[in-house]
């Protein structure tokens, strides 16, 4: 009964402290990305003199986006700044001293991370899904009244291939107006008017229509110089789609695991339709050589066998499939990350530190940022590499969770 009551004890203390500190390392990971997603929107559209209360909507929105990198990068800190301060304050000795392992210690710390982890992959699976969906909503709503904004009083506005000079603006009605075509095949042309009006024309797609009175219009030709034309009036329509940012369309990182896998089976047949291809394309081009050596056309030959390595040597590969396999494995990975990571803390239990809180929490950011580069230095070969996607982002997860094991089993044998 003893002995139950001392388990009872240790189990109790280990998580209240580990609970409190969890605490303050989740605020501090959470400023930090929140202050970061503050000024990403203020960017995109807080200069646009959006109202507050849309922009407030849209940062909380924003907010399951990092909760997956602060409950990790926060259990992972907070298991080195307790087990860090018992160090310090001799409890972990007087554990031993009294017969009790420290991993009656570890216990509920493993016990609650997993319930982080479990916390984790709901926000992932769950919450940023549903979050960026409703983000993107709120967002096209508010892009939809920003266009007219745009085309502000002596001002250079780019929209599309189009770049509009105006003087005064009058509600939606444009003085002074200078376009000029910058790509396309009406590169180089140029439009002038004393005056034009905009109108929406489709909300869906964020097209406008310019209603340009009396335009002089001035295009380049080919072979024949410059023609110039005059007119009473002229419509242009301007597309504004392309200064939103993807809000057809959700990125994989934001799509739920159900969502995910049925788009890693529709990518999976588009490459096995490559594959097939291309396997064909391998067989004609052996036939082909075959038929070229029977004719004896060594010039022939030569070209048909470096085609067939090009293509022995250039399988081809689908972008979105290993995409899509990656953001997959990251929800799995992430959710674990705050379990595994914990297992590099256990070895400061075997070292008594002078103020092992502040220690461990530097230890913490240390492993926290060495997490974060091998996580994006992973997501950078996905793309390039035979190996298997899954591979690659888990490996923050291997190399760190094997360090913390290794740390932990050389310090008990010191």
């Amino acid at each position: 009964m003893a002995s139950s009551q001392r388990f009872t004890l240790v189990y109790r203390h280990s998580s209240r402290e580990y609970l409190l500190s969890f605490v303050v390392a989740f605020f501090f990971f959470f400023f930090i990305f929140f202050i970061n997603q503050i000024l990403l929107i203020a960017q995109k559209i807080l200069i646009k003199q959006v109202d507050y209360a849309s922009v407030l909507v849209l940062v909380l929105l924003s907010i399951p986006q990092f909760l997956l990198y602060t409950f990790p990068f926060a259990s992972l800190s907070a298991s080195s700044m307790v087990i860090g301060d018992l160090g310090a304050n001799g409890e972990l000795l007087a554990l031993r001293s009294s017969g009790i392992s420290v991993f009656r210690v570890f216990t509920p710390i493993i016990a609650i991370s997993l319930l982080f982890s479990a916390m984790t992959f709901f926000t992932a699976d769950v919450l940023v899904p549903y979050s960026a969906k409703q983000y993107r909503a709120l967002y096209a709503d508010l892009m939809r009244e920003l266009p007219t904004i745009e085309l502000r009083a002596n001002a250079t506005n780019t929209i599309g291939s189009r770049s509009i000079t105006n003087r005064s603006v009058e509600g939606s009605t444009i003085h002074d107006l200078v376009m000029i075509e910058q790509s396309g095949a009406r590169s180089g042309q140029v439009i002038t008017a004393p005056r034009a009006e905009i109108t929406l024309a489709d909300l869906a797609t964020f097209v406008y229509r310019l209603d340009v009175e009396e335009p002089t219009i001035l295009k380049s030709e080919q072979d024949d110089g410059w023609t110039l034309s005059k007119a009473q009036r002229a419509t242009v329509m301007l597309n504004f789609g392309t200064q939103v940012a993807s809000l057809a369309s959700a990125l994989p990182s934001q799509l739920s695991i159900k969502e995910l896998r049925a788009k890693i089976g529709e990518s999976r047949e588009q490459l096995d339709d490559e594959l097939a291809r291309h396997a064909e394309k391998i067989t004609r081009t052996q036939a082909q050589i075959d038929e070229a050596r029977l004719k004896q056309d060594s010039s022939r030959i030569a070209s048909l066998e470096q085609t067939l390595t090009d293509l022995q040597a250039h399988r081809p590969r689908n972008f979105y499939y290993q995409y899509y396999r990656a953001e997959l494995a990251k929800k799995y990975a992430l959710s674990s990350a705050c379990t595994i990571l914990v297992l590099i803390t256990f070895s400061l239990s075997h070292f008594r530190l002078k103020h092992g809180r502040l220690i461990g929490f530097g230890l913490s950011m240390l492993a926290s940022v060495s997490y974060w580069y091998i996580l994006f230095f992973s997501q950078m070969q996905i793309f390039t590499t035979l190996f298997a996607v899954e591979v690659w982002i888990w490996l923050a997860n291997i190399i760190l969770g094997s360090l913390g094991i290794i740390g932990l089993v050389v310090t008990r044998r010191l």
